[in-house]
């Protein structure tokens, strides 16, 4: 702001009542004194600064409490962050500045002078330090809770009585710094004064005065009828402004200041103020002359006991005034306004603060002098640096820059060529130079430059698990002392910053994909070290992850989700049972990893969805703020509606969500009111207008201020008046009858950004609120005024259980949505007790501390809010396990047309699955989107977006009885989005399956199908398959491992990845051919089950290790493929040899075709192609899937035998690209040259003739194991 001196012109003007005119007026120490000359205006001069934000990542702070020093000259402020700052003289030069309390005490009271220092008072501390900050003492109790006011006892004594909202006062010695007594007292005392007696202002706008040596109350003197505003005294006099209650509306100012004479104990005639008094102070010269101002800056300067004389001024400001102090010599006036400026008025002759001029104490300039001959001091491997000392701090340090103020200082431009140079010659262009390109470089590269951060991402992401398993290989654990390091940089990593000093645990996270393994090779477990699942974000609309686990972890909401998913309930799209399966699937996960692919189709699917536009493919314009805001509101309006769909509609749902109300609507014009009913499920909240209320002088808005104005808030709208008959200006009126035991509240602050001031507050967020009903009037209260009410009938207490808060961050990187969580809410043992808060940052979950959690920042803000009622804490109700509907999966009903045969079930009363039941179980799977891969500029291969598959086909069948091997389900499931390839040889399924119009198979709904598994699931079946693991994956469900019994881990060699293909087992365990055509789950889950029979054999035998031994060697033999497999590949080998008239090619499985390794002089003959060869789902194999990478290049290793082929060589070099080239032995005897393997595995045709010799081959598709 201008620090420099202004010139302004103000009315200084007596009303004389018996002239009824305005006479110039001027100050004496013996009053006011006529001007003998006729005057118009004084000439005063100001002085303005405005704090500032101690950092720029920080709001500026308000001013609470200013305060003139009474024996130097300083003025000293105290802010709402417990900070007391000090400044010089008129010039407001800034002397000292300290965090004399915590920032959780809010707001600086109060400050009181003596020859020694300051005493400064917050709402739990008193705190006394001298003028340089330098701390004597500071008494903080855990009994001191709201203190709000202090006085010495006697002028000049050095006792204070420190009082408060509170049961307790306490008399404080100054010398000793220590509590001499506790007073206890009924009272709630707001401000204090001290003269004849302590006059103690209530919070009920009542006076008490205090006798000073005993400290009980001589006299209760009732000023105003609300509350105090401000209030002094001097001699015998004690003056007050304060507020009313009216009867129709909010407290208002009074527009009188009360006089009450403390010597004789008596009330004086008042000083009417017809602006509203706000402010008022007696003379410090002048004992009968006050000071009254409003907020508006109109001040009055009046002698009380004559009240004729006035003197009237206007401070001309741009906001409203919010403090008002006058110097002790009467000299200088300072003035505070909601802009958080101060305004100093005065004479320019005399602006002095203090009657009697004391100097202030400053610090020595620092000189510093080298003598002569001494060399300066250096700075070496000798020199220690502790031995350099280093000042006592409390604040950040200058030298403490963040990474945002670091700027990467660009590399000057290279030299150019001298070649170049002196080759240059004009351009015909006419601009510039041109000369010839010396081809010392490659065209459109240049060297040295770093590459630029664009992906969003705040730091590295971890190693993928097949990386980690290679390099552990290399180097194994115990020969690497290091890598404890290692691990615990990768740990530190996440607790580092970004450049807007935002923690990186909150950056946006990006899943790296593995080449082979997908998403299952990301290191989930290096983001989540909790007990506490997250969820991926890969899929869209992944912005709803945590909405999703706010959820999960509120009781209510999970106790009925998960009821209603164990119901009779089979209806398609149902968003409440898709929470019900996600919940159940995160508590049973432990911490692993999930995704929410089910839930996140069926949000798709809803037409309303899109229609609100808050489905990321129709809505990219939307903030994500604003569309989890409608979402929110949406998800909860829509399980509301599914739970009235079911059969057995039960109310409890709307009970627990649907808050009711009474709104009146009011016709503006013939005053003529309607009323209806009206029911929310979500609750805005409405923010008062800061502007009004710092004009009023009003107290800052709390929490529960702003969440009333929700509930209850009052709108205008146009409407149909059924009294006028048309349309008109309606006002409407929201009265709340009874509110749900579960609040869901949007903060709106993506409607008025402006308010986040009010959230950054500290612990403005209570985690506590309490709501009273009682007689159509709702109160919300929290803090200090819950606690009468605690235990009331009427009152509801409501907890915090997390909320939703959108993360934006200055570090490039987009706007993102986490979820704060404290978990204690869910647990299920009534033993935890306090807070335990945890960040879901979708896969990344950390425990964080309480005030971390609830902490408004610039870069975070609240967009959503749950509350619970607090008797819910620890209510899991696990009982749906015990009443599950199993009609599902007895259900025989199909969705296509034609269904040419009866769809597989149980028998109704014979056949109750129950805990321990075996079944069988394979699924097959068609794409719908395939992946995405991106070639970087080293030519690698990146998976940007891995393909997408679903679920085509279920088969369970029966385990053990004479039906074993039998199907009761066998479910094919109706897609209603594209399908890109049905892999039909891998999964059986082929074109027109999957069409309700066109298939003749039992089709079900994919709600349906997983239906069946989940109840399976729940009842505590195990599950029997081959490559389980994948299948469930894809299914979207989480099995325990004690539920699963999977052949492929059962024969598994030890210390080896590879898994044997269930063809491959089939075949020699259990002397069968498989897979042969198309696939077939119910072969497969028979197949499965025979080689689990059999591994029971070889378990009862003690051969198991023997047999898998045996099963890998004879494996080998063959390539790792059946026989049949491997037969055919040598009969495609010798239809090609014959082909090309007694030449030899060798032939190798390439992408899961028989291909020739190399080509040589075409003949007449083409080679074959056989049925591919499968890989497992684990461990680098795709059992029922196809190709893992499709059109992508598939790394195939050649068939044992294959190698020995005498027309072969060995390779002869690997590539840049690391593929191996080949070349023919017969080419390099005849002349001929091969030609490159083609993607069918056919050799080109021709007429014998010759090709250039000795061409190397690149075999695209093969590279060596």
């Amino acid at each position: 702001m201008d620090s420099d001196w202004q010139e302004v012109s103000l009315d200084f003007l007596v009303f004389r009542k018996s002239t009824g005119q305005f006479t110039p007026y001027y100050l004496k120490k013996s009053g006011l004194c006529l001007f003998t000359q006729r005057l118009t205006s004084l000439k005063y001069k100001v002085r303005q600064i405005q704090l500032s934000p101690p950092d720029l990542n920080q709001y500026a702070h308000i001013i609470a409490t200013i305060a003139f020093d009474t024996h130097q000259e300083l003025l000293w402020v105290g802010d709402d962050y417990g900070r007391v700052s000090s400044y010089y003289a008129s010039q407001l030069e800034k002397y000292t500045s300290l965090q004399a309390h915590l920032v959780s005490e809010g707001h600086v009271e109060q400050f009181l002078f003596n020859e020694r220092g300051i005493i400064s008072l917050a709402s739990r501390s008193v705190h006394f330090m001298n003028r340089r900050c330098l701390t004597q003492w500071h008494i903080e109790e855990n009994a001191m809770r709201k203190l709000c006011c202090m006085s010495f006892l006697r002028k000049d004594s050095p006792l204070i009585l420190v009082a408060g909202c509170q049961g307790t006062m306490y008399k404080i010695d100054v010398e000793k710094g220590q509590v001499v007594e506790e007073i206890p007292t009924n009272a709630d005392y707001t401000m204090m004064k001290v003269s004849r007696y302590i006059c103690a202002a209530t919070s009920t706008g009542s006076v008490d005065f205090l006798d000073p040596g005993t400290l009980k109350v001589v006299k209760t003197w009732q000023a105003h009828s609300s509350k105090i505003n401000s209030m002094d005294v001097k001699t015998d006099y004690l003056l007050t402004c304060g507020w009313s209650t009216k009867s129709y509306g909010a407290p208002q100012l009074d527009h009188i200041v009360k006089i009450f004479d403390i010597k004789n104990l008596e009330v004086l005639a008042p000083i009417p103020f017809p602006a509203g008094a706000a402010f008022v102070q007696i003379h410090p010269r002048m004992s009968t002359t006050t000071l009254i101002a409003s907020q508006h800056g109109q001040l009055n300067l009046v002698d009380f006991m004559n009240p004729d004389n006035a003197a009237v001024l206007h401070v001309q400001l741009m906001s409203v005034v919010t403090s008002m102090m006058i110097s002790p010599s009467g000299n200088v006036w300072a003035v505070v306004d909601q802009d958080n400026a101060i305004h100093l008025w005065g004479s320019p002759e005399k602006l002095q603060f203090t009657e009697v001029l004391n100097p202030t104490e400053f610090a020595d300039d620092v000189v510093h002098v080298r003598p002569m001959g001494q060399r300066p001091m250096g700075v070496d491997d000798d020199f220690p640096l502790n031995i350099i000392g280093m000042p006592f701090y409390r604040e950040r340090l200058l030298s403490a820059w963040g990474n945002e103020r670091c700027l990467e200082v660009g590399k000057p431009p290279a030299v150019i060529d001298p070649d170049i140079v002196k080759n240059l010659r004009p351009n015909p262009g006419g601009i510039g130079q041109i000369a010839p390109n010396p081809r010392k470089f490659f065209r459109n590269q240049v060297e040295g430059l770093k590459s630029a951060d664009t992906n969003g991402t705040a730091f590295a992401a971890p190693k993928l698990l097949s990386e980690k398993a290679r390099d552990s290989k290399v180097t194994p654990s115990n020969d690497s002392p290091t890598s404890g390091a290692k691990e615990a940089l990768l740990d530190t990593a996440l607790s580092d910053n970004t450049k807007a000093d935002v923690p990186n645990y909150y950056a946006n996270l990006t899943i790296k994909f593995g080449p082979r393994l997908g998403i299952e090779d990301f290191d989930f477990k290096y983001y989540n070290k909790t007990r506490y699942s997250g969820l991926t974000n890969n899929n869209m609309n992944s912005y709803l992850n945590p909405l999703l686990q706010l959820f999960r972890f509120t009781p209510v909401i999970r106790n009925i989700a998960l009821h209603h998913a164990a119901g009779s309930c089979i209806q398609d799209c149902c968003m409440l049972c898709e929470i019900g399966f996600l919940c159940d699937m995160l508590e049973r996960s432990r911490g692993k990893w999930c995704q929410a692919t089910n839930f996140l189709l069926a949000y798709r699917s809803l037409p309303e969805a899109a229609q609100l536009h808050i489905v990321e493919e129709s809505s990219p314009q939307n903030t994500l703020d604003v569309r989890i805001s409608i979402a929110n509101r949406f998800l909860l309006q829509q399980i509301c509606r599914d739970s009235r769909r079911a059969d057995l509609y039960d109310s409890t749902l709307d009970q627990a969500f649907i808050t009711n109300g009474l709104l009146t609507l009011r016709c503006l014009n013939c005053n003529h009111e309607t009323f209806r009913h009206d029911a929310s499920h979500v609750t805005t909240l409405t923010y008062p207008d800061l502007n009004a209320i710092g004009r009023s002088r009003g107290p800052f808005p709390k929490f529960s201020d702003v969440l009333s104005l929700g509930f209850q808030n009052e709108s205008q709208t146009k409407g149909w008046c059924q009294r006028c008959r048309r349309y008109a200006p309606l006002a409407s009126r929201r009265t709340i009858t009874d509110v749900s035991p579960i609040l869901m509240i949007n903060t709106g602050l993506d409607k008025s950004p402006k308010n986040k001031q009010i959230w950054a507050k500290p612990h403005w967020l209570p985690q506590e609120i309490g709501i009273t009903i009682e007689g159509g009037n709702m109160r919300v209260l929290e803090g200090e005024s819950l606690q009468p009410f605690r235990y009331h009938r009427s009152t509801v207490v409501f907890e915090l259980v997390g909320l939703v808060a959108d993360v934006t961050s200055a570090d490039r990187q987009e706007s993102h949505l986490v979820s704060v969580v404290n978990v204690t809410v869910s647990e299920r043992s009534p033993r935890e007790i306090g807070n335990h808060w945890h960040l879901f940052n979708d896969f990344l979950v950390r425990k964080i501390g309480q005030d971390e959690a609830l902490e408004v920042t610039p870069w975070k803000s609240p967009v959503i809010l749950t509350y619970q009622v607090r008797h819910a804490r620890h209510n899991m109700d696990d009982s749906w396990k015990d009443s599950l509907d199993l009609s599902c999966l007895y259900y025989n009903g199909s969705l296509n047309i034609f269904n040419s045969r009866e769809a597989y079930t149980l028998k109704p009363g014979v056949e109750v699955p129950e805990s321990g039941t075996h079944v069988a179980i394979d699924a097959e799977f068609v794409i719908l989107v395939r992946e995405e891969i991106e070639l970087t500029a080293n030519g690698s291969r990146v998976t940007t977006n891995p393909k997408r598959n679903g679920l085509g086909r279920v088969s369970v069948l029966r385990v053990g009885g004479e039906d074993e091997g039998i199907p009761f389900i066998d479910d094919y499931i109706t897609i209603n989005e594209p399908i890109v390839d049905y892999v039909t040889q891998y999964s059986g399924i082929g074109e027109g399956d999957l069409d309700p119009r066109r298939s003749r198979h039992a089709l079900v709904s994919l709600k349906v199908a997983y239906k069946k598994l989940w109840l399976l699931l729940n009842l505590g079946c195990i599950f029997v398959g081959h490559g389980l693991g994948k299948d469930f994956l894809e299914v979207n469900i989480h099995v325990p491992k004690e539920q699963i019994i999977d052949t492929a881990d059962l024969f598994l060699q030890r210390d080896n990845p590879r898994r044997l293909r269930l063809a491959m087992l089939a075949e020699l365990l259990l002397r069968e051919e498989v897979q042969t055509g198309n696939h077939d789950s119910i072969e497969d889950a028979r197949t499965a089950l025979g080689l689990w029979r059999k591994y029971q054999e070889f378990e009862d035998a003690g051969i198991v290790e023997q047999i898998v031994n045996k099963a890998y060697r004879d494996a080998r033999k063959t390539g790792y493929v059946p026989r049949w497999e491997y037969e055919a590949a040598l009969a495609g080998k010798q239809e090609g040899n014959a082909g090309v008239g007694g030449g030899s090619a060798d032939m190798i499985l390439l992408g899961g075709r028989v291909s020739p390794e190399m080509g040589m002089a075409a003949g007449s003959g083409t080679s074959g192609t056989v049925t591919p060869a499968r890989r497992g789902r684990q461990g680098g194999e795709s059992e029922g899937n196809g190709p893992d990478l499709d059109g992508a290049h598939r790394r195939i290793s050649r068939p044992a035998a294959l190698h020995g082929a005498d027309d072969i060589r060995p390779p002869r070099h690997v590539t840049r690209t690391g593929y191996p080239m080949y070349t023919s032995s017969l080419a390099e005897q005849d002349g001929s040259s091969g030609t490159p393997v083609s993607g069918e595995g056919r050799l080109s045709g021709g007429t014998g003739q010759t090709r250039s010799s000795r061409k190397p081959i690149l075999v695209e598709w093969c590279c060596v194991e």
